[in-house]
């Protein structure tokens, strides 16, 4: 029975690698529970970080609530009626008590749609409850009567949140719910987010939200084991949140139970006994923050110390056989006879025309590896003859491609150019066509004008009306309205000027500008628009900025007069170098929102649209003006996102 030489010296290896592994590994399993702990605590700390970053997460969503809430135009108009003597406000044509009414409403939506937030309410500058929307046992939402409204003013909550500027919030520590002066029955810890409302720069109320942090805590829901147990404390360390509920809310309820008594908070992550134990401070203001905790068993820790003898098993296995196989591979070149195959091997590589090999005849690999060897010395004659041939006839293809390669690429360049130059046409037709559409409707106010004008001049001249001054008077109106259709037609030949050089200009100017020559079509189809925030310089091509701006406006508007959205609006907000641009419109199909900048695609019926227009704006404000044009959808249209400190 023939053994390969192979095979003796990885049996060899195997065995020698294998005990020596088993040697090492047995002696470094001492440290094992050392290096799980050490991984446990990390895990633990890992796990508080992550945590603490969702509980913030929590919160600031809430914030965003508030804010939301308070800018809303509902209040505005409550203000406005509040302070009128008719309790009437003229804007909305509405009164006080149906404005409440409203806002509660919206109140209510917000509550029923968040399962954690349990009360909003406005409350004046005097303490009254203005308007109160409540979250009963069952989990429905009631808009509080007048009668039940409550005067505030004591309460320290609100006595911190009307001291506060323009924008700053105001975040609560944790406690029980009180109604009336008595804790609500089954107990709520809430937390409370308030800002104050100014309306014009004056105070006018504030807001708060109430929400239940067992509910508002997302991190509270999910299922630990057995072995791991979570607490939250406040800053004074009494606990807010713990399995025993009988150890909660101390401060509220008259005892002394803390977080200190049960556990050591000097240093963040340790070990008791088998037991492991950290916390973490998560701050959500400058003042306040929650202490969170978690502590784990030694079940745990015993179960992690089997996963690791497991996976050093195989970890063992494995390095044993790479160990065996690293060994192989090294006897295999320090086996004399292969000297020679390779001494004989660098002589065919060497190009020798005359290659004497001499066949080494043993039992074993190394003497079919040497018949093998003039085998395939004699494949490579063969070869050699079929590839020399083979790359003169490429060389030659090569030769003929490198002459003709310069034309090719001139003629492409040129194919391009054209391409791109006729799709900036394309896209500048259709917008000089949506651009006169604009005229059209700047013009006909200011036609009919003149027409009734005209027509009346006729019964005032029979009426004996007409002498020098009514002439003049009469001159005077209608040149100013064929000034302004003139100024329109000024303003439309200098938006589609070609600027030759960039140049520094205002973003809020150039798209009142855009909107001055759209707001016709814009009022016809009973579309508002809102532009809003600080303005900010920008450096490149006013014009195709203009067109930019054009595009996707019309786009908006478009879609909302197409699907008929009541209350059809388009905002514009401009905020650190970005400009933000959203509509009410429902939004863009998913599968077509990654598309819609590619040329030629577009959403609209044949005949109504080029699919050039977002295209060329892309092409504008990233190759042009060095910026970054995006488009997501959000909660009830499309969001168009140019910002220009990408780069």
């Amino acid at each position: 029975m023939k053994i390969s030489l192979s095979y003796k010296v990885a049996i060899g290896t195997f065995f020698i690698a294998g005990i020596g592994i088993l040697l090492v590994s047995f002696l470094s399993f001492i440290q094992i529970r050392d290096y799980v702990k050490e991984n446990m605590l990390s895990s633990l700390e890992y796990e508080l970080g992550e945590d603490s970053k969702q509980i913030n997460k929590d919160i600031e969503t809430m914030k965003k609530n508030v804010k939301l809430l308070i800018n809303s135009e509902q209040i505005a108009a409550i203000y406005r009626a509040k302070n009128n003597k008719y309790n009437y406000d003229a804007v909305s044509n509405e009164t006080f008590d149906s404005l409440t009414v409203k806002l509660g409403k919206t109140f209510k939506s917000v509550l029923e749609h968040s399962d954690a937030y349990f009360n909003i309410r406005l409350i004046d500058l005097s303490g009254d409850e203005l308007v109160v929307s409540v979250k009963d046992r069952k989990g429905s939402v009631i808009i509080q009567k007048n009668d039940a409204l409550q005067n505030k003013k004591t309460r320290s909550y609100f006595k911190e949140a009307i001291a506060l500027a323009k924008n700053d919030v105001y975040i609560s520590k944790v406690e029980l719910n009180k109604e009336h002066g008595v804790f609500s029955i089954p107990h709520i810890p809430t937390i409370r987010v308030a800002m104050p409302v100014y309306i014009d720069k004056n105070l006018f109320a504030i807001l708060i939200i109430n929400a239940n942090i067992n509910k508002l805590f997302s991190i509270l829901g999910n299922n630990l084991n057995e072995d791991r147990k979570l607490f939250i404390a406040n800053s004074d360390g009494y606990y807010i949140y713990n399995e025993q509920q009988e150890k909660t809310f101390g401060f509220d309820l008259g005892n002394e139970y803390k977080i200190e008594n049960d556990f050591s908070l000097s240093a963040p992550s340790y070990f008791n006994g088998e037991s492991a134990f950290s916390h973490k401070r998560v701050y959500v203001k400058k003042d306040k923050y929650f202490i969170f905790a978690i502590s784990t068993s030694d079940r745990f820790l015993k179960e992690q110390s089997k996963e690791y003898k497991q996976k050093l098993g195989v970890y063992i296995l494995i390095v044993t056989m790479l160990v065996a196989l690293f060994s192989l591979l090294l006897m295999k070149y320090l086996i004399t006879p292969f000297t020679r195959l390779t001494k004989q091997a660098q002589d065919i590589t060497s190009g020798s025309k005359a290659i004497e090999f001499e066949i080494i005849h043993r039992n074993d690999e190394i003497g079919e590896l040497s018949k093998s060897l003039k085998l395939m010395i004699e494949k490579i004659e063969n070869s050699k003859k079929e590839v020399e041939q083979k790359v003169e006839e490429r060389t030659k293809q090569l030769h003929d491609l490198n002459e003709n390669l310069e034309e090719i690429v001139q003629i492409k360049t040129k194919e391009n150019i054209q391409q791109l130059e006729a799709m900036q046409e394309q896209n500048k037709m259709a917008s000089m066509g949506e651009m006169i559409g604009a005229i059209a409707h700047q013009w006909r106010q200011p036609l009919n004008e003149i027409g009734i004008a005209i027509q009346n001049l006729k019964y005032d001249y029979e009426d004996g009306l007409v002498d020098k001054a009514f002439l003049d008077s009469f001159i005077t109106k209608n040149k100013e309205i064929i000034k302004f259709m003139s100024s329109t037609i000024d303003d439309f030949r200098n938006f589609y000027r070609v600027d030759k050089e960039k140049e520094l200009f205002d973003a809020k100017d150039a798209i009142s500008k855009t909107l001055s020559l759209q707001m016709a079509q814009l009022v016809n189809n009973e579309i508002s628009i809102f532009i809003d925030g600080i303005s900010f310089e920008i450096n490149g091509f006013r014009n195709e900025f203009l067109q930019v701006i054009l595009n996707i406006i019309n786009n908006a508007k478009d879609a909302l007069i197409e699907k008929k959205i009541e209350n059809a609006k388009i905002e514009i907000v401009l905020e650190e170098r970005s400009i933000v641009i959203r509509d009410n419109a429902g939004g863009i199909a998913e599968d077509v929102l990654e598309r819609i900048f590619e040329p030629y695609f577009t959403t609209k019926e044949q005949g109504k649209g080029t699919g050039m227009g977002l295209y060329m704006s892309k092409m504008i404000i990233e190759d042009n003006m060095n910026a970054k044009l995006s488009v997501k959808n959000v909660d009830d249209g499309a969001e168009f996102r140019m910002d220009f400190n990408e780069v």
